[in-house]
């Protein structure tokens, strides 16, 4: 009888420490999002030219970001995916994600300013996601 509740007790922790440890890790390895980022039709003319940025992050429920891609110079309608390489906070990546969209010229992240274009609303995805859509509706004035 204390045997048979020796491995129960066990198998209950390996369980435990499997779901603990093993669900950050699982989410990690899975993390993919892929779509499409546009320009909305009335701020083609707003594009910048030559040496600008395109950021895509993705922030947990929390704010905090936990992935980024820069992509420099790029052409519109782009084709993009994060994986596991883009993370750059991986502890803190949760189920649920919102995936923006900066576009600018001086390449600082977090800093708007004028002429720059963005999302206006961030897209709600999961830690896998296919055919998203992203376009960059807002310009700051």
């Amino acid at each position: 009888m204390l045997r048979k509740l020796f491995i129960w007790s066990l198998l209950l922790l390996a369980a435990f420490a499997a779901w603990r440890f093993g669900y950050p890790a699982a989410l990690k390895y899975f993390f993919r999002a892929s779509g499409t980022v546009s320009v909305s039709g009335g701020l083609t003319a707003a594009l910048p030219g030559a040496n600008s940025m395109l950021f895509l992050v993705a922030r947990n429920d929390s704010g905090v970001p936990v992935a980024v891609k820069k992509i420099i110079n790029p052409a519109f309608p782009l084709k993009f995916e994060m994986t596991a390489a883009n993370l750059i906070m991986p502890d803190l990546l949760t189920r649920r994600l919102y995936l923006e969209a900066m576009l600018n010229t001086h390449g600082q992240l977090g800093a708007v300013r004028r002429g720059d274009l963005k999302n206006e609303q961030p897209v709600r995805v999961t830690v896998i996601s296919k055919g998203l859509t992203l376009t960059l509706d807002t310009a700051v004035k």
